[in-house]
């Protein structure tokens, strides 16, 4: 669907929003998009889900190799390879140890970056127009955020040995801001399924109008 449901302000000091460009009827689609990247969330207290489709299934085949992404079948690990294929060395790298789902996904992002630097996702609004808020958090949170910039850096060296493979207007630090305030906004538009993975773009979702 286009994004002619919708259009863009921006509101002084609250930033960038979305409201409807027309009437909208009970129930309509207003936009739906596939994320620019998602990465499904790991610990116990999350259900196992395909790391391709999402769905929830009992029975799901790890990657032989990372030992770590689950699938459905070999049909959808075949159409998760593109995304799959960097983070899978990375992974097999760091085992045992499992990066933060946050880490997990920025990954995700600076490997689309280098591979696809604009996709479709992007048509309301690109990744370089997400506010980071890093002038907005304490100085406590920012070394937090530099502390998952080192985990990250160690995460992806297999991959990545130094900065400057990645694009020039790669910030990392800033990433990390990204993508933890699109997850907050996500969480806040589509609570119900937020438990089962992290993904990045505030219009990465479908929304119904009650």
């Amino acid at each position: 669907m286009m994004a002619g449901n919708l259009e863009k302000f921006q509101s002084p000091r609250k930033g960038n929003g979305l409201r409807a460009a027309r009437a909208l009827s009970r129930g309509a689609s207003v936009h739906s998009a596939r994320p620019y990247a998602y990465t499904v969330c790991h610990g116990e207290r999350y259900p196992a889900a395909c790391h391709h489709c999402l769905s929830r299934n009992a029975k799901l085949h790890r990657c032989s190799q990372c030992k770590f992404a689950r699938f459905c079948d070999v049909q959808c690990q075949k159409y998760a390879w593109k995304d799959h294929k960097r983070e899978c060395i990375c992974l097999k790298s760091v085992l045992p140890n499992i990066p933060t789902d946050c880490v997990r996904l920025v990954g995700r992002i600076i490997f689309k970056m280098l591979q696809q630097p604009h996709c479709d996702s992007e048509e309301l609004y690109s990744l370089t127009d997400l506010q980071s808020h890093m002038n907005d958090l304490s100085e406590e949170m920012n070394d937090g955020l530099r502390h998952l910039v080192i985990t990250l850096q160690l995460y992806l060296k297999k991959e990545i040995q130094d900065s400057s493979m990645l694009l020039s207007d790669c910030n990392i630090l800033e990433l990390f801001g990204k993508a933890i305030w699109a997850v907050i906004a996500f969480f806040l538009l589509q609570h119900s399924i937020c438990d089962l993975f992290f993904s990045c773009n505030l219009y990465s979702f479908s929304i119904k109008k009650q």
